[in-house]
Order: C-alpha cells, then sequence, then structure tokens
C-alpha cells in the first residue's frame, strides 16, 4: 500500500460520502439529515462589510468562518450577522450553534451573546494564546 496526496475538495467529498454511508448503515435514524450550507454577507452600496458561513446537520449549525472588517467592528454589524445565521438555524428547527475562535479573535463577543465554552486547547496556536470551542442551545 502506498499513501499519497489527492485534490482536497474530491477527497473531502469522498469521505463524507462515505462516512454518511457508514453512519445510516451504524445509526439509521441519521438518514434523513443532509449537509446544508449557509451563506450571509452584510453588503451595503456594492460593499461587503461582513461574511459568515456555516453548515447546518444533524440539528445543529457549525459556524465554519465568520469576518467582520476592523472598519465596522463594534457597531453591532457582527451581533446582527450572528442573530441572522441563529434564526436561520433555529428555523431549521436546530438545537444548538457550535464554533471555533481564538483568544486574539472574538471569544469574549460569543460569550456577550450567550456562547459557552466547552472546550479549549490552551498554549494554542502560539505560548500565550487558547484555541476555544464553543457552542449556544438554541430556543427550540
Amino acid at each position: 500500500m502506498e499513501i499519497k496526496t489527492r485534490d482536497y475538495l474530491e477527497n473531502k467529498q469522498i469521505i463524507i460520502k462515505q462516512l454518511d454511508e457508514y453512519t445510516v448503515e451504524t445509526v439509521p435514524e441519521l438518514s434523513q439529515y443532509e449537509f446544508k450550507p449557509i451563506s450571509l454577507v452584510c453588503e451595503e452600496d456594492g460593499q461587503i462589510f461582513g461574511r459568515i458561513v456555516g453548515e447546518i446537520h444533524w440539528h445543529y449549525l457549525r459556524i465554519e468562518l465568520f469576518y467582520v472588517d476592523g472598519k465596522i467592528r463594534g457597531k453591532g454589524v457582527g451581533s446582527r450577522m450572528l442573530s441572522e445565521i441563529e434564526q436561520i438555524a433555529e428555523k431549521e428547527q436546530c438545537s444548538l450553534v457550535f464554533l471555533e475562535t481564538m483568544s486574539f479573535n472574538a471569544p469574549a463577543f460569543y460569550l456577550h451573546h450567550g456562547y459557552e465554552i466547552i472546550g479549549q486547547i490552551d498554549h494554542h496556536p502560539l505560548e500565550d494564546e487558547t484555541h476555544y470551542f464553543m457552542c449556544k442551545r438554541l430556543k427550540g
């Protein structure tokens, strides 16, 4: 046997398909859930000031990436975007939202919006930094 590199997206899609097949075989109750991508931007006059992407699966939303332009941080755009994606998750009957963030990004922002730290890796990615895993239970 030989281990080789493969195209990332192609390999990822194959892995997802194989894991889904395994999951359906192992836990048939989970067979009806598809991945649903969510992608939002905050735009004014053709200029984009914020972006958020995530994926809904198995009654939860995983926020993958979230960015607000530094020129408008602290003016409510991030809060509005987070609220909007949470509302989409609730409409899709999600019970929780999960995300990862770093100590140098926005853990206080998420804590302020009702997220809790469910895990962390200290001294990562640098000695004085922390990698956080956070979630928020949605009303449902």
